[in-house]
């Protein structure tokens, strides 16, 4: 059983939840107010960073320096327009350069 994010301030408890993180989705991390984007690492496509954390596609964390908080929720492209956030996809600017 997981703890997930409901969206109005409060938890609810749900089956186990399966993910597959992609670049620029958006996640509510554990602990962390707001909702964080998802970003692909450029030199090994099999790491995403959230928040500084990194994860592998099943939104694992990896264990680097510190603990990473869990994944407790993937926002649908519904919810991420509620919250107000971008739901086109954008490429880094340092892709480009």
């Amino acid at each position: 059983m997981r703890d997930l994010w409901r969206g109005d301030g409060k938890w609810c408890r749900m089956g186990t939840m399966t993910i597959r993180l992609y670049d620029s989705a958006w996640v509510i991390l554990r602990d962390l107010d707001a909702p964080q984007q998802v970003k692909k690492d450029r030199s090994n496509p099999a790491v995403f960073h959230i928040a500084g954390f990194h994860y592998d596609i099943d939104g694992r964390a990896y264990f680097i320096a510190e603990p990473a908080p869990q994944i407790v929720q993937m926002l649908s492209l519904q919810a991420a327009r509620e919250f107000g956030l971008s739901t086109q996809y954008a490429t880094p600017k340092e892709l480009l350069a």
